[in-house]
């Protein structure tokens, strides 16, 4: 590995270590907003990306729904997962429990495409980290 090549590839690792070391649920922060925005409500679809896998790169469908009141429903092939949601400046922040009875925490950034929203992001559990894309359908 070359100097050049080397340092952003430690600088990736820290940055997902630190990701996944975050397991526990924490509060939502003070400026939080906590009954999400109109945009927000409905049903998004995507593709999550398993990172940091030993055996390869693992690829999932994931179809998440936000209800009015911030709580919010996924379904992945391992089952369906839920929780509550909120959202700070441009990031929306999901925490709850997946189907095995894991925590879970998805940090998503959102960016305006004319009259949707894309969202991007982590998916963190103690089990690993994915990264996630979603859109939204209806």
């Amino acid at each position: 590995m070359t100097p050049r090549i080397g340092w952003p590839v430690i600088v990736v690792v820290a940055v997902l270590a630190v990701a996944c070391a975050s397991g526990g649920k924490e509060p939502p922060p003070a400026n939080a907003q906590l009954t999400p925005p109109a945009w927000l409500v409905g049903t998004c679809e995507g593709t999550g990306y398993q990172v940091g896998a030993a055996s390869g790169l693992g690829q999932g469908a994931i179809t998440i729904t936000f209800a009015p009141d911030g709580t919010w429903t996924a379904q992945t092939e391992s089952g369906t997962h839920s929780g509550k949601s909120w959202l700070v400046d441009d990031e929306v922040v999901l925490d709850g429990t997946m189907a095995n009875g894991a925590d879970v925490r998805y940090t998503l950034r959102t960016r305006e495409q004319g009259v949707y929203h894309e969202m991007w992001g982590l998916l963190n559990t103690r089990f690993g980290t994915a990264m996630v894309s979603l859109k939204r359908v209806r």
